[in-house]
């Protein structure tokens, strides 16, 4: 908690729902809805004022069940709604290959791009170059290996130099996953992320993280802030709950309250 202090804002009592930001996600897909579900209760438990989702019916109908604070609609209206942050690719697959390009590039506020989002920066990485705004890149070694062309094994050797190379190089923020969660900013000390363990180790935590970065980035958080913030709450959620049910047996979608309780 003391770490957290450093970074966290004061929340103010004279406040309502458009003080902490609004954030717009195209995340899910028909194979995939629960990352949808997973990144937007980790925006809501992080403070977020209004988390507006976009995706295919599929997507929405057990989101909307579960959490009835989402705001929602169809994909086609992503870029077209204003919001203070986003979030892109938990869980999309390839469902929007042809529009994907057009959206990063002219997004304007800042963004989030995790998973499915990255595996198709990978295959036309000059969209890094192109985009209007700050960008928070979450790979884990695999799909950072996919952005780079660096082997898996040869990245796991020297981390930090190739997350610091490649956030030089293109401009914005790294987040490379995996245990001691290197984040690299340009112009900004390189943090090497201490918490978490292998509780984390399964499908829909990273959609989890994406969600809690993208609610820092809508309440004001600088990139490099929001992703420090969020890797350290995400893995001290990992931490505690591995001491109640063992690291074997922590859900994703136990994390959000945690991380709510640590944010406070």
């Amino acid at each position: 908690m003391d770490f957290l202090s450093r970074y966290l804002k004061e929340r103010p009592v004279n406040s309502h729902k458009g003080t902490f930001g609004s954030l717009k996600l195209l995340c899910g897909s028909k194979r995939y809805t629960g990352a949808a579900l997973l990144c937007c209760e980790g925006a809501l438990r992080s403070g977020c004022g209004l988390v507006k989702l976009f995706a295919d019916e599929n997507v929405i109908l057990p989101v909307r069940i579960r959490l009835p604070e989402v705001i929602n609609g169809p994909a086609v209206d992503f870029k077209n709604i204003n919001a203070d942050a986003a979030v892109i690719g938990c869980g999309i697959s390839d469902e929007y290959e042809n529009e994907l390009a057009q959206i990063i590039e002219s997004i304007d506020c800042p963004c989030v791009i995790d998973a499915d989002g990255i595996n198709f920066i990978a295959k036309h990485i000059n969209i890094l170059r192109k985009a209007n705004s700050r960008l928070v890149l979450t790979p884990h070694p695999m799909e950072f290996s996919r952005l780079t062309g660096i082997d898996v094994a040869t990245i796991q050797k020297n981390r930090v130099k190739y997350a610091e190379e490649f956030s030089n190089e293109y401009g914005c923020t790294l987040v490379l996953k995996g245990h001691n969660t290197v984040i690299a900013t340009p112009n900004s000390e390189t943090v090497v992320n201490t918490t978490g363990n292998s509780a984390l180790a399964k499908g829909g935590s990273g959609d989890v993280l994406a969600g809690v970065i993208g609610s820092l980035l809508a309440q004001g958080y600088d990139t490099h802030a929001a992703a420090v913030i969020g890797v350290y709450a995400h893995g001290k959620a990992g931490d505690l709950l591995s001491q109640e049910y063992g690291c074997s047996g922590v859900l994703p979608s136990d994390l959000p309250k945690v991380i709510g309780k640590l944010l406070g």
